[in-house]
């Protein structure tokens, strides 16, 4: 590798968990080489394959002891709390070593290798790693079997029937020879994946297989892989081995449910979360995915009684008490998930998406101040919620601060503007059909009030535009013109009324009247720059979508960035 770095920082995880981001060695960094070398002795039961198998396990554990032994000296890693085995299984995945020399002299077979290496990159791809339960838990029980099977062998070699008399002690060899050469198999499958290298990784995945029939663990890790790439079929058939392996695991049959459902075989999901409760009727995971499956279903009240019996097996469920809650607004019934929601938030302040769904069912439940005050929590964790604006924006409608419920619409616009001139309303993004059900209930009252001023009258027109009711809208909008002539909004929304209905020479002139009033409204250029566009105007809709992303307008940026135009 002529001296370059040999690491492997963990780019992206194995399936479901989180990933990091690989990180190369800078041209400052301080790199370490680690080198070692070992001699085994073959015996007669040893083949080339073996002895080479084994001298090669050897080295690579006294190298990754070596580098943990200076990682501990040296770095922060010393405070990571992991024993000295998971130390040296955790970095045997993000190290690979490089082979220096081979040789064999009679029945001596040598290796030297190296590592060649920046600690600090280590250490900090160390540092991730061990904080993902799933994938840290992985690795050291490869690193625990690779382990056992250089035991079983020394066992093995130097017990009384090393001679090669045995029959059945040359069989157990041979096959303890092959599990760790599986398990060194697997651990490089790991190393693959983690570098990104999915096709390779169940390619060695399979040879540990081959070695190895009966090894459920190799099924599974490459199930994953072949799950996360969208190969279902192949993830299916390592589920359906791993079954005929261990048919009472009622993991196994959760796992295969979840996949299923991804199949869009949802009857067989949910026979095989039968499956697994018969084996374990405590089994809280599989009463909550069953309840999940009733959920998509549309059957709420079966999806609340499993999700109430997940909370039974355990009570401290991490997902049961969020889905429980929203199934019961599913249902119509907002006090029971405001509770749920209180628990919660009352065990963990910062999770934003209680707040939201609280949010929303205080809005169901007609209590918009509460509604509003949790909306204000949410914006504050996330400013560029567009969702939340949205609903924010009703429940001042409801409270009648109509200034407030424009301000949020307006901001809302700004953030995303995308399609607005193909869909009417800029956004449906209230978070969820149910959600989107509630606007447009809380929008049909809001539309009967009475306006008595510009603001009022600008507020209603939008709603009504949002319910589509676009020539009772334009004339609010009119009243509004007449009212504050200097007011650009009921310009634009009444242009973009004018879109929707395929009218885009009006959305221009409308659009051009609003940038005549204010020269620096971002929106409109943005508005007009689309409505060039469906005219085929592509010179003007270029310039206009430049200036308003000169002004500021990230959606105009985004959409210049898609065309390949740099800032």
């Amino acid at each position: 590798m002529n001296g370059k770095t040999i690491i492997t920082v963990l780019c992206s995880t194995l399936l479901m968990v989180p990933s990091f981001l690989f990180t190369s060695c800078p041209a400052f960094a301080e790199v370490k080489t680690f080198e070692k070398g070992y001699t085994y002795q073959a015996r007669e039961m040893d083949s080339d394959m073996s002895s080479r198998v084994i001298v090669r396990a050897e080295v690579e554990r006294l190298l990754y002891a070596e580098l943990v032994s200076y990682l501990e000296e040296h770095t922060e890693a010393r405070s990571f709390k992991l024993s000295r085995g998971d130390f040296r299984y955790l970095t045997s995945s993000l190290v690979r070593l490089e082979a220096v020399s081979e040789s064999r002299d009679g029945k001596y077979f040598s290796m030297r290798a190296k590592i060649v290496t920046d600690p600090l990159v280590v250490v900090k791809a160390l540092d991730s790693l061990r904080k993902d339960f799933q994938m840290s838990a992985d690795l050291k029980e490869i690193g625990r079997r690779v382990e056992t099977a250089l035991i079983k062998i020394d066992e093995l070699k130097n017990g009384p029937a090393s001679t090669g008399t045995n029959e059945s002690i040359e069989k157990q060899y041979r096959l303890a020879v092959d599990g760790l050469n599986a398990w060194i198999l697997c651990r490089e499958g790991y190393r693959l994946l983690l570098s990104g290298k999915d096709r390779e990784a169940i390619d060695v995945l399979t040879k540990a297989i081959e070695l190895q029939k009966e090894e459920r663990l190799f099924y599974l890790y490459r199930e994953r892989v072949f799950e996360k790439n969208g190969e279902l079929q192949k993830a299916l058939d390592d589920f359906n081995r791993l079954v005929e392996l261990n048919p009472r695991d009622e993991s196994i049959y959760l796992g295969r449910a979840v996949l299923e459902e991804k199949r869009g075989e949802i009857e067989k999901a949910m026979r095989d979360c039968s499956r697994a409760i018969k084996i374990n009727a405590n089994y809280a995971e599989a009463y909550y995915q069953w309840g999940r499956f009733y959920e998509k279903t549309g059957n709420m009240p079966l999806a609340i009684n499993d999700y109430h019996r997940a909370l039974e097996k355990n009570p401290k469920h991490s997902q049961a008490p969020a889905s429980l809650a929203l199934a019961y607004q599913k249902l119509g019934i907002h006090d029971t998930p405001i509770e749920y929601y209180d628990d919660i938030i009352a065990h963990n302040p910062k999770q934003e998406s209680a707040y939201y769904r609280r949010g929303v069912a205080y809005g169901a439940a007609g209590r918009y101040d509460k509604a509003i005050r949790d909306y204000d929590v949410v914006l504050k964790m996330n400013p560029r919620d567009v969702r939340v604006c949205l609903l924010r924006s009703i429940a001042y409608g409801r409270l009648g601060s109509y200034g407030k419920a424009l301000d949020d619409y307006q901001k809302a616009l700004e953030m995303d503007p995308r399609d607005i001139l193909a869909y009417g309303a800029f956004t449906k993004a209230y978070g969820g059909p149910e959600n989107d059900e509630m606007a447009i209930r809380e929008f049909r009252k809001i539309k009967e009030i009475k306006p008595v001023n510009a603001t009022e009258y600008l507020y209603r027109g939008i709603v009504l535009w949002e319910l589509r009711e676009y020539e009772r809208a334009a004339e609010d909008f009119n009243t509004v013109m007449k009212l504050d002539p200097k007011n650009t909004k009921p310009y634009l929304y009444r242009g973009v009324a004018y879109g929707k209905l395929g009218n885009y020479e009006r959305t221009v002139r409308y659009c051009s009247r609003a940038i005549e009033i204010n020269p620096k409204e971002s929106i409109a250029y943005y508005i007009r720059a689309l409505a060039y566009r469906e005219l085929r105007l592509i010179r003007e809709s270029l310039q206009d979508m430049k200036t308003a992303a000169g002004l500021g307008l990230k959606a105009a940026e985004d959409y210049l960035a898609s065309l390949g135009f740099k800032k």
